[in-house]
């Protein structure tokens, strides 16, 4: 199994509501995603209650490396990539086995 976790942080000069509102966009995109890309074995996508840091991240399991790709490549997850390129300043991705 592979554990692909991202985190971001966006709205470079927005609000909390700004945040809030693109953490539920995010969020919703992800359930649909789920419904539409098979290699996703599970993806959780949360809101840092921190003030510091990164602001959301996905939580995510596919089951190897090949499934990753997969769903990087799709374009389903492009649209939602694209969404994310919109309000995102800075990144930082963590892959794992397990």
């Amino acid at each position: 199994m592979l554990k692909h976790i991202v985190l971001w942080k966006i709205h470079k000069d927005g609000t909390k509501e700004q945040k809030l509102e693109s953490y539920q966009a995010f969020k919703e995109k992800t359930r649909y995603l789920q419904t539409v890309i098979p290699e996703i074995v599970k993806a959780e996508v949360a809101y840092n209650l921190n003030e510091d840091g990164f602001d959301i991240c996905i939580d995510s399991v596919f089951g190897s490396r090949e499934d990753l790709e997969r769903y990087i490549m799709h374009p389903e997850h492009l649209k939602v990539r694209a969404f994310l390129d919109e309000i995102q300043y800075e990144k930082t991705s963590f892959d794992y086995e397990y």
